[in-house]
């Protein structure tokens, strides 16, 4: 509709407006970059057309128009992802030149990381990347690289590796960093400054310009540095030459490895290289020693499942299973397993591919494909070793398997990992491999499956309730916690602006009783076993993930994004006795609006009572491309005194404004003899029933959470105009 509007205005064409729109859906952009590539339109003239509409300001952007006090505001990234720029910075405002104007969920976005109000002031697409380029300009000259090396001092010292084992560099080293030349200090900067910052691994990737350098922190790759394309070879060699490598071959992939000292720390690094079309990826992967010796107190399981998998650890023999895809951290809730139940008086013995950390007191095998030590045959050794507790670092296959199943069966106490979604996946991946299923359930005590997800950042922890989005996609679960402390973080140095820092676990323990063993036997669906070990307690990673987000510790958005889907919990809820089915509740036919009115009394006139620019300037604008008569009040005294001048059909107001707010402007509207008919939905960030009760009791008729998604307020508007105007009719 809004399209349509611009081929009204003449700006384009009917048959060039399908055009675009097609390529919208496809590659995302706005309207006006896309008409301009085409040749359909000038992107100003789309840009200007917008601002006149919404009545807001156009701004023809460049470098120089932005302030001293606005750069750094927000981050690089989040700037070029949401398409905006930070203009201007007075006190407790900030202008935001921005190319989607109805995106109100960026704008509500920058009003949290800043702590602002937002004025959004519109500019070209183009423009806008213009001056983030010139505002962050990317690492491409050689110099600019050097410059970054030299000014460098020593980091930490990478140790050389012969390929057979480590070369340790002899101390005195340190004292000759400085001197190095610029490519070893250059690699040995990256290395270093990833292990400082706590990546999980480094991505070194050949682009068709430049060679780019990307951290994996907390989960998410994270662009750190691009080297120009002429130091590429050098670097990649450097990397090579430090892990064993042949740095001749350049066409198959390769695996090597190395170690970093740091502050005292011994890292592992794993080393690989992939050839692609513009040359060698290199991934290094950081094995921080002192992970290993992580307690399992410190994985912060819930005390249910703490206490479940403990009892299981004292068991004297069976098959205990951790899963999860790649990166979820399932080694470390094996060796802090581990850690918890080595004894002295117990022969320990692991088989792994690669031995990421050492254990002491453990003896620990070192998979070697082409000296014939696999999975199988180590563990098949081992065996033979008078074993009484054994880990096996991944059941991949089906002869690993088979004997870590007979093992477990032989009186050995087992520990492995497993790629798989979710528990209960685990026995039909078992199965699926060629285990008889009758061994699977004799041998199997339980199975852990679990996730990684971020953290809140405890430096710019705030409270905020979870967002419309988030919550109406947890819609057809459990209640959310009553009384939870939900927490986010605004975003400050410290996490690079994402608002998070450090990950957590969230799990899902499976324990196998005797009559989920019987399910096994016969090879029963999945379906059916996961509904049995939820009635027999078992808690998903959903609803585990929910917990910790009720905690303060993480965010539900984080939970959303990690957690596995929960069929089982969805349609337990939507068959569940008295409870309705999953969905909206379904809308009443609204009277008609516009030219004819609703009720026979002309245009239906709306009344926003919103103190934030933002959102008062996107609601109009969706209210009002459906025909109705939008008014604004700033606040509850003006919005009082508003409806009492002109009485409007439906009122729109926040809750949470400075003098009158929104409970005691809807208990002065229901107690006029003129307003008391006048439709009121109440707008709130705050979560919980209280205010929800306290609003419908004093006579507001719905409740819309913050942020506000446009769309959903038009279609509640329209709901209840018609009950609205039965009401005013009523008391007139």
């Amino acid at each position: 509709m809004i399209a349509q509007r611009l081929v009204e205005a003449g700006l384009l064409q009917a048959s060039g407006l399908a055009k675009v729109l097609e390529i919208q859906a496809r590659d995302g952009g706005t309207i006006g970059r896309i008409a301009a590539n085409l040749g359909l339109a000038r992107e100003e003239d789309v840009a200007r057309w917008f601002a006149t509409h919404l009545r807001m300001g156009f701004l023809a952007l460049d470098r120089d128009q932005v302030g001293s006090d606005a750069v750094g505001i927000l981050p690089e990234d989040f700037c070029r992802k949401r398409r905006i720029v930070p203009v201007r910075a007075d006190g407790g405002r900030l202008d935001l030149a921005v190319a989607d104007p109805l995106d109100l969920g960026t704008l509500q976005d920058v009003e949290f990381r800043t702590g602002r109000w937002v004025t959004p002031i519109i500019a070209t697409e183009s423009a806008i990347l213009d001056t983030l380029r010139a505002l962050f300009p990317e690492v491409e000259e050689a110099g600019a690289a050097f410059d970054l090396i030299q000014g460098a001092g020593p980091q930490g010292v990478v140790e050389e590796s012969t390929g057979a084992g480590y070369e340790v560099t002899d101390p005195s080293q340190l004292a000759r960093d400085v001197k190095q030349p610029p490519i070893v200090r250059l690699v040995n900067l990256i290395l270093t400054d990833a292990a400082k910052s706590g990546a999980s691994d480094v991505h070194i990737e050949p682009q068709e310009n430049s060679l780019h350098v990307r951290h994996r922190l907390d989960g998410l790759l994270v662009d750190i540095l691009r080297v120009p394309r002429h130091l590429q070879d050098a670097v990649i060699s450097r990397m090579k030459i430090i892990s064993g490598m042949d740095i001749a071959e350049r066409r198959k992939p390769q695996d090597g490895r190395t170690r970093l000292r740091l502050e005292q720390r011994r890292i592992d690094l794993r080393v690989s290289t992939l050839p692609t079309n513009f040359g060698e990826k290199v991934v290094v992967r950081l094995l921080d020693a002192a992970r290993a010796c992580i307690e399992i107190d410190r994985l912060e399981m819930t005390p249910e499942i703490l206490r479940r998998w403990n009892d299981l650890l004292a068991r004297p023999q069976g098959m205990l299973l951790v899963t999860g895809p790649t990166g979820s951290g399932k080694t470390s809730t094996l060796y802090a397993s581990f850690n918890a139940i080595k004894s002295r008086a117990k022969n320990l013995i692991t088989v792994e591919d690669p031995i990421e950390f050492q254990i002491p007191g453990v003896s620990q095998v070192q998979i070697n494909t082409r000296g014939g030590v696999t999975f199988a045959a180590g563990l098949r050794s081992i065996l033979r070793q008078d074993p009484d507790i054994v880990m096996v670092g991944e059941i991949r296959d089906q002869e690993t398997a088979a004997i870590a199943a007979e093992a477990a069966e032989t009186g050995h106490l087992l520990l492995s990992t497993v790629h798989t979604n979710d528990a209960i996946a685990t026995i039909t991946r078992f199965v699926d491999l060629g285990v008889e299923p009758f061994l699977v359930a004799s041998s199997l005590l339980g199975i852990l499956a679990q996730r990684l997800l971020r953290r809140v950042c405890e430096e710019c922890a705030v409270e905020r309730a979870p967002g419309a989005a988030a919550r109406d996609k947890f819609a057809v679960l459990p209640d959310l916690p009553e009384g939870a402390r939900w927490r986010a973080g605004r975003g400050c140095p410290v996490c690079r602006q994402s608002g998070y820092r450090g990950r957590m676990a969230i799990h899902e323990l499976l324990v196998v009783s005797d009559a989920m063993r019987e399910m096994i036997a016969r090879r029963a669906p999945e379906q059916e076993m996961r509904a049995a070990a939820r009635g027999a307690g078992m808690r998903s990673m959903m609803e585990d993930g929910i917990a910790k987000a009720a905690r303060g510790l993480t965010t539900l958005e984080e939970v959303l994004r990690v957690a596995p889907h929960d069929e089982t919990l969805e349609a337990r809820d939507a068959d569940a006795p008295g409870t309705p089915a999953p969905g909206p509740a379904p809308i009443q036919a609204p009277a008609p609006v516009g030219a004819d009115g609703a009720a026979g009394r002309g245009t239906a006139r709306i009344l926003v009572v919103e103190d934030s620019v933002t959102v008062v300037t996107v609601v109009r604008y969706f209210l009002e491309l459906e025909g109705f008569e939008v008014e604004v009040a700033s606040d509850g005294n003006a919005g009082l005194e508003a409806a009492r001048r002109r009485l409007p059909d439906v009122v729109v107001s926040d809750v949470n404004m400075p003098g009158m707010d929104g409970l005691a402007l809807t208990r002065a509207l229901r107690e006029g003899a003129a307003t008391r008919g006048v439709g009121i939905i109440l707008l709130t960030s705050e979560t919980g029933v209280d205010i929800e009760a306290r609003g419908l009791e004093i006579g507001a008729d719905d409740f819309i959470a913050k942020p506000v998604e446009p769309r959903r307020l038009v279609a509640r508007v329209k709901a209840i105009l018609g009950r609205a105007r039965g009401r005013l009719q009523e008391a007139a």
